[in-house]
């Protein structure tokens, strides 16, 4: 009870000084979840502290981890009006991005000759990590390479999805939150929210129909593509 008292208070504490430190210096590279991710990697090497009694110690924090992305429907609700005229594309999208994304890990994967376990622990990675470890799970997968590749995905679109699209001349607000809700799940949505409120709310809206998407068809569509043989 005490380890779980002083763990989940100091992550707590340096996410809260990480977020600090981006308000006061909004560069990129600082994004909270980048630096707390690397700051306690470093702790663990160089200590070589039990990552398993911290994760124990930090269980709390764990179990907020999906009320956490239920509450990002708030910017969803409140943005419905403009939503829900183009609610059918917006389906559509979603299931096109899931698609690419699989069929993208599995041919990289076949190109590679990955194992089966691996391939299989890359097949859902546009959606947020829950989700991916069940859908991981059930292909014969390794969770822990699944929510590694996930949280990877989305560090990555926080800190660079909005240059790459700026790059990329995409001015649309709603195209912005759609892209990085449907590939970089939570994280690309709460930096599409930083970003404006009708991204947040497109991005709320696309990471919410790929998560189900995702856990209907990916399963099938995986199948189906382990059946080709692309020898």
């Amino acid at each position: 009870m005490i380890n779980i008292l002083i763990y989940s208070t100091l992550t707590v504490v340096l996410f809260v000084t990480m977020r600090a430190l981006y308000q006061r210096f909004p560069i990129t590279l600082f994004n909270p979840v980048l630096l707390c991710i690397l700051t306690i990697s470093t702790f663990l090497l160089l200590t070589q502290f039990e990552y398993k009694t911290y994760q124990q110690g930090t269980l709390p924090i764990h179990y907020l981890l999906e009320p956490a992305v239920v509450a990002l429907a708030f910017p969803l609700f409140k943005q419905f009006h403009q939503i829900k005229p183009v609610f059918f594309a917006l389906c559509f999208t979603s299931w096109l991005g899931v698609s690419l994304s699989t069929l993208s890990a599995f041919l990289i994967c076949n190109m590679f000759a990955s194992d089966d376990a691996i391939a299989a622990s890359m097949a859902a990675l546009s959606v947020t990590t829950p989700i991916t470890l069940l859908i991981s799970d059930f292909l014969g997968g390794i969770p822990a390479v699944a929510a590694i590749m996930v949280i990877l995905i989305g560090v990555f679109g926080g800190v660079f999805g909005l240059h790459i699209l700026h790059l990329c001349n995409v001015q649309s607000m709603q195209a912005k939150g759609i892209a990085l809700g449907i590939a970089c799940h939570a994280i690309g949505t709460s930096a599409a929210m930083e970003h404006h409120p009708v991204a947040g709310a497109f991005s709320s809206a696309a990471m919410t129909i790929t998560a189900v998407i995702t856990a209907l068809w990916v399963p099938v569509f995986y199948n189906l593509l382990d059946s080709v043989n692309f020898g």
